[in-house]
């Protein structure tokens, strides 16, 4: 990819609130989640849950789901695949708790069954989720997803290393791929997103302070799209309220 930038209208505020919305209905699919769980299992699931966010999976799943030209029934498929990868990395958060708990209070059983119960109920939504999208091919994508993480943490725990794992960039990838199926997304076009997903991730596991636009102080495009950019207007639209998201996040 070039490092030509891509010229975009100057308001790109129906974007952004199109975003916000998407976003916000995943929100509600986690808290209504949330709701179903008893004392103390709620309040155990809400903490981890607020220590998540800003959801930035859901926010990639989002963005690299957005169909040329979009249609209704895929904005509806992309949520629900948002809000499975979020649960799916909650119920990774609330398990990797259950190790440090065992390991600082091995006494402490209860705790350790709550969590345990809290987490693969967690497990149980995320998948319930991603089954709602109606696409087995995402359901595949997102269980292979499952697989790699475990392994990957499982890893860092038995034989840790001086680098830590990084769960986000396998979701977002992940994400981003089930999302672009969901889309019918052309190859070469997929290349260019996941381009762009990566790009995401290192900005978010080297931050530094940016403009709305993504820019550096420097002035160097975050994010540069390639002036042949295969995306339409609307997904490199999509593309632009995502980093002004990630900003004022």
């Amino acid at each position: 990819m070039t490092e030509r930038t891509l010229s975009l209208p100057a308001s790109n505020l129906a974007a952004q609130r199109e975003l916000a919305a998407e976003l916000a209905e995943v929100e509600q699919l986690l808290l209504d989640a949330m709701n179903e769980l008893f004392p103390p299992f709620r309040q155990m699931v809400a903490a981890q849950l607020r220590r998540n966010y800003p959801l930035h999976r859901a926010a990639v799943v989002l963005t690299a789901g957005v169909a040329a030209p979009d249609q209704v029934a895929v904005r509806s498929q992309r949520i629900y695949l948002a809000a499975a990868l979020e649960m799916l990395h909650l119920a990774l958060s609330v398990h990797i708790m259950m190790s440090d708990t065992a390991a600082h209070d091995p006494a402490n059983r209860s705790l350790l069954g709550s969590t345990i119960l809290a987490g693969d109920y967690c497990f149980s939504r995320s998948a319930g989720l991603a089954v709602r999208t109606g696409n087995a091919t995402v359901v595949e994508i997102f269980s292979d997803a499952l697989k790699r993480v475990s392994e990957g943490h499982l890893r860092q725990l038995f034989a840790p290393t001086t680098t830590v794992y990084d769960e986000d960039r396998e979701l977002f990838a992940a994400g981003a791929q089930a999302a672009m199926e969901l889309a019918a997304t052309p190859a070469r076009a997929r290349r260019e997103i996941l381009t762009l997903v990566e790009q995401f991730a290192q900005a978010l596991s080297a931050p530094e302070d940016r403009t709305p636009e993504g820019r550096t102080p420097e002035g160097r495009a975050a994010h540069p799209m390639a002036s042949d950019s295969l995306l339409d207007l609307h997904q490199r639209e999509r593309w632009r309220a995502l980093l002004q998201w990630q900003h004022s996040a």
